[in-house]
């Protein structure tokens, strides 16, 4: 807040009140009625100019809330004070009253046009909420005002982000290049070329200008490394056979340039887990992990990965990192517990399975993949079919088109001997992708059969038999 108080100042000698009511000519005010107006003026200036010293120095001192009060007490006494606003705004910013502080930097804009402090503020606030298109605007008034003091990288590459969302790609690529000119390799702008490049399908220079971008490791990471996240979500099998090395040049100066970054290794790793090279992705996630070994996202992938091509004991322990880390009640370990019970089941430890199981739902009593596969497992072993029953309702409740879920209500209720109760959760499951299962389609052909009608009951038996094959 240095240097705020000649700003003050300066307000105070631009909002004076002109001589004389209603517009009356100065002149027809008895010369003893216009010496008392002035002194009356300039007691409540002295007022004002007292009251925004101490608020400032407040603010200074890090008293939000005290410059805030007297600010506040000020602004009902004179309201309307461009002064007094901008500094209620600046308190309110602080505090985090963002719609106040936005109506109170609009308002010191308002009273007062010409001061290009309350422009710049109003556009400072603006940006800082994500709202670019507004400060841009701001800013290319304070452009034509005055030129030498806003033609800047910053400013220049914000007209042109502006200029882009309205897809008007000639006046972005002149912001841009004017922003390179002031500041050569000023990355914002060097992204936005790439942008504008892009849009207009010319790759080949797209490629240059936002691989240069992603080696600038002034950037922010996590900020790169969604950017590139979009693009490599956006192709399709055609652009990487024919870009794909400009798009592993282009995910490698990400790694290059911020080579320990979670978000940056998370994006890398996908890219190369996507395009089927294992090797490398199992790389970058080994460094992630390494890099962030209480990273609770490292290790659930980590556990991805120890699924498809670890063992059963590493997978298990794994899971029970991962529940150490986040700490048992935590519903971010809901998947660790979740995975834990599959994985004792699979190796015949019921106990375990269930006793894992029963740690999830105490965190979440409504996490269905737990309900689903606990009611299963249960039914599998014929045992607590009514509160088997009693969960995989719930899931059926929460998700009615769910295959998998209506497979598994359907099933107890025909180990209940409610055969006829469990039918249409069968034929609603073929409806919503039970007829690709062939378990599924197995326990409709036991239901079909226990109802009597041998030759549907055949019919999808034939289907389960084909499916196994």
């Amino acid at each position: 807040m240095k240097g705020l108080l000649p700003a003050i100042l300066a307000a105070m000698l631009l909002h004076t009140v002109p001589v004389g009511a209603a517009g009356m000519p100065s002149q027809q005010v008895p010369p003893s009625q216009a010496a008392a107006q002035e002194t009356a003026r300039a007691r409540v200036d002295r007022a004002k100019e007292t009251v925004l010293i101490n608020a400032v120095a407040k603010i200074e001192l890090g008293d939000i809330a005290g410059a805030q009060a007297l600010l506040k007490s000020a602004d009902r006494r004179w309201p309307l004070d461009d002064a007094i606003s901008y500094y209620l705004g600046i308190c309110e910013t602080a505090a985090g009253e963002n719609d106040a502080a936005e109506k109170h930097f609009r308002l010191a804009e308002a009273i007062d046009t010409s001061n290009i402090w309350y422009s710049d503020m109003l556009a400072s606030f603006y940006y800082g909420a994500g709202r670019n298109s507004e400060a841009a605007d701001i800013y290319l008034k304070l452009l034509e005002k005055d030129p030498a003091g806003y033609s800047n990288a910053y400013t220049l590459t914000l007209l042109g982000d502006r200029y882009l969302s309205q897809y008007k790609d000639t006046l972005a690529l002149e912001n841009y290049e004017k922003a390179l000119m002031h500041t050569p390799g000023y990355a914002p702008a060097v992204l936005g070329k790439s942008e504008v490049y892009r849009m207009r399908g010319n790759t080949p220079a797209f490629f240059r200008e936002v691989t240069l971008a992603m080696s600038d490791s002034t950037l922010n990471p996590a900020a790169k490394a969604d950017y590139v996240n979009q693009i490599l979500h956006r192709i399709d099998g055609n652009f990487y056979r024919i870009w794909n090395v400009q798009l592993d040049s282009l995910v490698n100066a990400c790694v290059n340039s911020h080579p320990t970054d979670s978000s940056v290794l998370k994006m890398a790793g996908g890219w190369y887990w996507g395009t089927e090279r294992k090797p490398q992705a199992r790389a970058l996630f080994g460094r992630l992990l390494e890099a962030y070994p209480k990273d609770l996202g490292a290790h659930y992938i980590n556990l991805s990965l120890l699924f498809e091509d670890g063992s059963m004991k590493e997978v298990v322990d794994e899971c029970n990192a991962i529940i150490a880390i986040g700490g048992k009640n935590n519903p971010r370990v809901l998947q660790a517990y979740s995975a834990l019970g599959d994985c004792y089941h699979s190796i015949g430890s019921s106990k375990k399975a269930y006793q894992a199981y029963e740690s999830a739902l105490r965190i979440n009593p409504d996490y269905l993949p737990v309900l689903n596969n606990y009611a299963y497992y249960l039914s599998l072993e014929k045992k607590k079919l009514k509160k088997a029953a009693a969960m995989s309702l719930k899931t059926i409740q929460k998700e009615p088109d769910n295959a998998t879920y209506l497979d598994t209500y359907g099933w107890i209720l025909h180990l209940q001997k409610k055969d006829e109760l469990a039918k249409p959760h069968f034929k609603r499951a073929m409806i919503y992708g039970g007829k690709e299962s062939a378990v599924v389609l197995e326990h409709y052909a036991e239901v079909l059969d226990a109802l009597g009608d041998k030759e549907t009951a055949k019919y999808y038996r034939s289907l389960a038999e084909n499916k196994k094959k």
